[in-house]
């Protein structure tokens, strides 16, 4: 089977680069990709205040979602409470929910959840915040009826015991990888026009491989994880880490 990627964009706030992100959505548009698109539900981190905030964001949420691409639910305020790195170990830096008690955990996601259903989106999966959360998360997220996690390097999705579907994302820009489901994680508030010009020809090159969210989990949902993904991702972890990238992961 050949490898197929999925695009997704972290940070998704009113106050986001707006002028960046008015070119970006018109590629996807163009080349008709269904992105994850990771929205904060109260964002509070001043370092996502690019712009002045728009006051049609949700609206613009809701329309997005209508148009089949898929809306994540990215923590609750971005705000890093300590540096735990939590299950994925990608980072030791910053956490808005690994390490704390599940109550405080629940509490957050609730209020997230809370801000999707006032504005009437729906949360279509799971994005942690510099991909930092526990097993006290998860199980919170399959208490609350989120079913779909964004995160992992394992080449392909799976579904646990607890009914969650893992759906890996390992790359942070497109590049040729063997068979496998690859999400490519980007962060567009500090791109300039080159990166844009770069994207737009990723976009082109690999568009014949590109998928969305909702037909990975048509063909995956049931697929269960093997000791050669583990093997696999602990390959990939390790050649993350060993090319110092983390900082590609605070973002």
């Amino acid at each position: 089977m050949k490898s197929r990627f999925l695009i997704r964009f972290d940070d998704i706030c009113p106050t986001m680069n707006w002028r960046v992100w008015a070119e970006i959505e018109a590629l996807l548009q163009q080349q008709k990709i269904k992105p994850i698109l990771a929205v904060i539900p109260d964002n509070k981190d001043p370092k996502l205040i690019i712009d002045p905030p728009a006051e049609d964001f949700w609206e613009r949420v809701r329309i997005w979602q209508a148009d089949g691409w898929s809306i994540g639910l990215h923590g609750y305020q971005h705000l890093y409470v300590n540096n735990n790195p939590g299950i994925m170990r990608l980072t030791t830096r910053q956490s808005e929910f690994a390490g704390l008690p599940k109550k405080v955990q629940e509490d957050k996601l609730l209020k997230g959840l809370a801000i999707f259903a006032r504005e009437g989106v729906r949360a279509d999966c799971w994005v942690a915040p510099s991909h930092s959360f526990d097993w006290n998360t998860v199980d919170l997220l399959a208490e609350l009826g989120i079913k779909v996690i964004s995160d992992g390097l394992w080449p392909w999705p799976f579904t646990d015991r607890r009914g969650l579907t893992w759906v890996p994302q390992q790359l942070w820009r497109l590049k040729n990888r063997h068979a496998g489901i690859w999400t490519a994680c980007n962060h567009h508030n500090s791109w300039n026009n080159e990166y844009l010009t770069t994207f737009q020809s990723n976009l082109e090159s690999f568009r014949p491989q590109i998928t969305s969210l909702a037909e990975v989990l048509d063909g995956f949902s049931r697929r269960q994880l093997t000791v050669l993904d583990q093997l696999r991702a602990k390959g990939n972890l390790w050649s993350l880490k060993g090319r110092n990238l983390a900082s590609a992961f605070l973002n």
